[in-house]
């Protein structure tokens, strides 16, 4: 293992930092708590540079804007494994948006090991070394660390450096590192806590199987508690569950009596919130009355075109299909059925399909896939 070192002190921080600047990479995680809360509580932020390991201690360092110079420092690739709760952790605590970035779980994926890699199975397979992960579930806000829960936040970072240089022999060897590195790319950019208030309805589940006009009220439902759990830092389902959301959803108007009944409704968490609930249904049906259904519920595509969809996306499914066989890769890794629809609804059935995939994937699949329409 790595000389490992805990930081406590900003003065320790700007020191360490000073020593990182000219690292051509550096292997990042972090530990947090996130059960109650909108946003995760950072607990600490494990680095690997060279042959150090350091544990940054964001409790009792508040300011960690001097990771900033390393985070962005468009010089220094950042290591990371499975990083999407990570990366708004980061940016929040150092103000600046991590990049470049090498994620190895993407990597460990085009690599042929398997996609949702974890970081322990990983290890074993590149590096060969056993991970205790008996911590995983520890309170990473309780002070003092213990010196099991150190060790286990090093070892984190620790083997990740050589995992990632192994795999990235194997990519390079594969022709396929820079499918990792616009994957990792395309993760970073994506950093974010959530989605935008306007599409937190994406997240709801079972409002597919709703009417036109309970899918509109609850569009405005979700918005409504994405922007309230942000604003009061609790999580979704203490501010209001899914269950909950659609059930209001398809009422015009509720009481306080009525509340009570609404399944999925837990008095400990949710009675403090039983007002604002009658409150954001009354303002979600004026808003629909206002602007109709139409405006937040796409119009339904005629029976011809939802059947060419239909055919049209089975086919790009067969071709994802076959070429994932003969590159030895998950069809779903290769082209996703979210990418898959979300590319053709972009398709305007006059220009390129391929184009409208972008990137490596409508690269590699180019003539075949646009030869289908």
């Amino acid at each position: 293992m790595r000389n490992r070192i805990l930081i406590e002190h900003p003065e320790q921080l700007a020191a360490a930092v000073l020593r990182w600047q000219s690292a051509s990479w550096v292997a990042l995680d972090t530990e947090f708590v996130r059960e109650r809360t909108f946003r995760a509580r950072l607990g600490l932020v494990q680095i690997a540079v060279a042959d150090e390991i350091a544990l940054v201690d964001a409790v009792r360092i508040r300011d960690l804007s001097p990771l900033a110079a390393i985070v962005s420092d468009p010089g220094t690739r950042k290591i990371m494994h499975s990083c999407s709760e990570d990366l708004p952790i980061l940016r929040r605590a150092t103000g600046v948006p991590l990049a470049p970035l090498f994620d190895t779980q993407i990597a460990a994926a085009f690599a042929g090991l398997g996609t949702a890699l974890s970081y322990a199975a990983m290890i074993l397979a590149l590096v060969e070394v056993p991970l205790d992960k008996g911590e995983t579930r520890t309170d990473w806000m309780r002070r003092p660390l213990s010196p099991q829960q150190l060790r286990y936040a090093a070892e984190d970072v620790d083997y990740l450096p050589e995992a990632a240089a192994e795999l990235e022999r194997r990519l390079v060897a594969l022709d396929r590192l820079h499918w990792a590195i616009e994957d990792s790319a395309r993760l970073a950019e994506a950093d974010a806590d959530g989605p935008a208030p306007a599409d937190a309805w994406r997240k709801v589940k079972g409002l597919d199987r709703c009417s036109a006009e309970v899918q509109a009220v609850a569009r405005e439902l979700a918005a409504w508690r994405e922007r309230e759990a942000a604003a009061l830092d609790v999580a979704r389902p203490f501010l209001l569950r899914d269950e909950t959301l659609l059930a209001l959803a398809r009422r015009d108007a509720v009481s306080m009596q009525d509340v009570v009944r609404l399944p999925g409704y837990d008095p400990r968490r949710h009675s403090r919130y039983a007002a604002q609930w009658i409150d954001a249904l009354a303002a979600a049906r004026r808003a629909v009355e206002t602007r109709g259904p139409s405006h937040t519920t796409p119009a339904p595509l005629s029976s011809g075109d939802f059947k060419r969809r239909v055919a049209l996306g089975e086919a790009v499914a067969a071709l994802v299909a076959r070429r994932a066989g003969d590159l030895s890769l998950p069809p779903e890794l290769l082209l996703s059925r979210r990418q898959r629809e979300r590319a053709i609804e972009a398709w305007d059935g006059q220009g390129s399909l391929a184009a409208s995939i972008g990137g490596f994937r409508g690269a590699l699949l180019g003539a075949e896939l646009d030869g289908l329409v």
